[in-house]
């Protein structure tokens, strides 16, 4: 990936990620928390691809983040409404030629003690039919070890543009870093446009 457009990428795809974010989790605002380390990107690379051994789409997502690990900066945490720090980009996605191919972003969520992983993006909104498509979530807890691959299949939510997993235990309470990838299904007008990501959103956030 270019990295003189990188960090315009992050700002764009964050700028966009906050109120979607805030109507997810009914959020007023999500500010960095100082008490919580940053997480290497690096790092959490290394630890998804202990997690995305086996399955091979969650290794080759992996891979593509690690052509430019060093790319994001250190991901700060931002609390209640958890955005991932680096957005997801998809042959839909939109931008021109500064932000290319832009599409949304991984969050997550722990309300009533149920933590999520989720996603939003466009065009259009989530389709009920995901015929075709698959979208995934690889995740690894610091805090106990835990980590697995996740399907996104919970497109009930109150916001149409946001799709998100059952709720994840055994998570410890602790940091996650996660990665989602694959591609989507969205409705536009009276049509379905599969939405198929080629840089995977990828996050640091609490349980």
């Amino acid at each position: 990936m270019n990295r003189r457009y990188f960090g315009r990428r992050i700002a764009a795809g964050l700028t966009a990620a906050v109120a979607a974010t805030m109507m997810f989790t009914g959020a007023a605002s999500a500010q960095p928390t100082d008490s919580v380390p940053a997480v290497d990107p690096t790092t959490a690379i290394a630890k998804l691809r202990t997690a995305a051994a086996g399955n091979p789409d969650a290794e080759a997502a992996i891979e593509r983040l690690a052509l430019s690990p060093t790319d994001a900066a250190a991901m700060d945490i931002a609390l209640p409404g958890q955005i991932f720090q680096v957005p997801a980009y998809s042959d839909t996605g939109q931008g021109g030629p500064v932000l290319g191919q832009l599409y949304g972003a991984g969050v997550a969520t722990n309300m009533s003690n149920q933590f999520r992983f989720g996603f939003f993006g466009g065009p259009g909104t989530i389709a009920a039919d995901q015929a075709g498509a698959q979208l995934e979530v690889v995740y690894y807890s610091f805090a106990t070890g835990a980590s697995g691959v996740v399907k996104l299949d919970q497109n009930n939510v109150a916001v149409p543009t946001v799709i998100s997993t059952p709720p994840v235990a055994g998570l410890g309470g602790g940091l996650v870093v996660a990665a989602v990838y694959g591609s989507l299904n969205h409705q536009v007008g009276p049509n379905i446009v599969k939405s198929t990501i080629w840089w995977p959103s990828l996050g640091s956030v609490l349980a």
